[in-house]
């Protein structure tokens, strides 16, 4: 909901009253934030907007005495506690480089911006000021401190603002609708490209870019008509406490944090809790909305797939499967009108490249059917089971003689159609395309496999060229009523030349 004048808060009588005349609404503070974050100005300066950003943040709640160089130090630079300002001049150095790049910014593509942001000099609080409201001699005027406090303590007392760690709030504009991360600064912004509410987290774990796939979901979850925002968080050191998943409400107050994993035990080894979670999706299982999510570990293969209660994050079931999930779809594999969850993954618990893997999971995954070990099964479930459907897919010997991890990519489902491709080295690939039962209906190699295997086979690093009963062995994907150990010899009988 965006801000309207008056702001009250019925139970404490509180009233924020609209800005004086020529005074500048946070709203359009808001706008003019996100306008100047945008600009080829401050497009490549991701200090300058991480130091905007918290001064108008702190003004607007009326913290001014955190806009002040010690307290920027830490909160914008990261610098320690004991910090000294008259040994490190590093805020009225970047200040001098902010009130620069402003004056550049409202001298070329802000020269028609209806609101103008400023820092004046002996101070980094900032001031703001409609188009045409300088004073004599141009010197920006302060809004009263007065209608700020008044304002800020409605804002805080109403709940819109809640700190976690070093985040920050400011009041929102908009109903939140997509989101800018730029570098461990997330931006909430509105329909209108408008700052709802900004977060500032400690340093992310260098692995963040690259394995977590959903960074960031705006939906509404609960059914209640306001969007949630979600945020997989991976900080840095994870590798020793794990990541975690943040909701936020609409307005920015934390909800709930979800850490992912758990210590768990598969045949004799064991593993911590160190996880990262990597897809969120929203599902509705029998008219309950749920959070699924799936989380890897950090070092290992175990791989956590948990529906959650999206009101409380409480898990109300969790699949484990032998390795790490890539992709996810929801769909309606079976034409029941409800949908499961179909899932890429590798499969390579233990030592050895593994094979690619396809899943089916029902929705809830205890309507899927069990299959307990029997005594004398070669390929028992590794995690207890649990799917609807499984299957592997065959590891190429150019993969295996190259350490190749066979981690499947361009994983969709288009019509009555699975498709997903298992890497080959040097930019190749086998595609595959299956029907819902995870039979293999077409599949085709990249233009330089044949050449390449040939070519390991003259450097004796294969012991044969490629044949035609190879290429149709490689074109099976073997089902199996659960997840088995990927890594198992026994897999083996199944595909030529492994």
């Amino acid at each position: 909901m965006a801000l309207r004048w008056p702001l009250q808060t019925p139970t404490l009588g509180i009233v924020a009253m609209p800005p004086p005349s020529g005074e500048v609404s946070a709203e359009a503070i808001g706008g003019a934030v996100s306008r100047v974050l945008a600009s080829r100005e401050f497009g490549n300066s991701k200090r300058l907007r991480r130091f905007l950003s918290y001064v108008v943040e702190k003004t607007l709640a009326g913290e001014l005495n955190a806009v002040k160089e010690y307290n920027i130090a830490l909160a914008v630079f990261d610098r320690e506690a004991s910090f000294d300002p008259a040994t490190d001049t590093i805020v009225r150095v970047e200040a001098r480089r902010l009130r620069h790049q402003l004056a550049a910014y409202y001298g070329n593509d802000g020269l028609l911006d209806p609101v103008i942001i400023d820092i004046p000099k002996g101070g980094y609080v900032p001031a703001f000021r409609n188009r045409g409201g300088e004073e004599p001699g141009g010197a920006a005027r302060k809004p009263p401190r007065r209608w700020w406090m008044l304002a800020a303590s409605a804002f805080l007392l109403a709940g819109v603002g809640l700190w976690i760690g070093r985040a920050v709030t400011v009041a929102r504009p908009g109903v939140p609708a997509s989101w800018v991360l730029d570098g461990t600064t997330l931006r909430i912004l509105d329909s209108r490209d408008r700052i709802c509410w900004v977060k500032h987290f400690g340093p992310f774990d260098s692995s963040y870019a690259l394995t977590v796939a959903d960074k960031v979901l705006i939906a509404d979850l609960d059914g209640d008509g306001r969007k949630e925002v979600l945020f997989n968080l991976l900080p840095q050191n994870a590798g020793l406490t794990g990541g975690s998943l943040l909701c936020y409400e609409s307005n920015g107050a934390l909800r709930w944090q979800f850490h992912y994993g758990a210590r768990k035990t598969f045949g004799n080894r064991s593993f911590d809790s160190a996880y990262r979670g990597g897809l969120l999706r929203p599902v509705t299982v029998n008219g309950r909305r749920l959070l699924l999510t799936v989380a890897n570990h950090f070092l290992w293969y175990p791989s956590q797939v948990a529906l959650l209660d999206a009101r409380t994050a409480q898990v109300v079931e969790e699949y484990w499967h032998p390795g790490s999930i890539y992709q996810c779809a929801l769909h309606d594999v079976d034409r029941d009108g409800r949908e499961e969850a179909v899932f890429a993954a590798i499969n390579n618990p233990g030592e050895g490249l593994g094979h690619a893997a396809i899943g089916v999971l029902a929705l809830p995954f205890s309507n899927a059917p069990r299959h307990p070990a029997k005594p004398a099964d070669p390929l028992p479930p590794l995690t207890g089971g649990g799917e609807q459907a499984y299957a592997l897919f065959p590891l190429p010997d150019v993969d295996r003689v190259m350490g190749m991890l066979p981690i499947p990519a361009n994983f969709k489902i288009d019509g009555g159609r699975i498709t997903v491709e298992i890497p080959l080295p040097e930019l190749g690939g086998i595609v595959y395309s299956l029907d819902f039962d995870l039979q293999v209906r077409e599949f085709r190699f990249s233009d330089n496999f044949a050449a390449l295997h040939n070519r390991l086979a003259v450097q004796h690093l294969l012991d044969h060229r490629l044949t035609p009963e190879e290429s149709r062995s490689l074109g099976q994907a073997v089902p199996f009523p659960a997840a088995p150990d990927g890594n198992s010899p026994r897999l083996k009988q199944f595909w030529k030349f492994q």
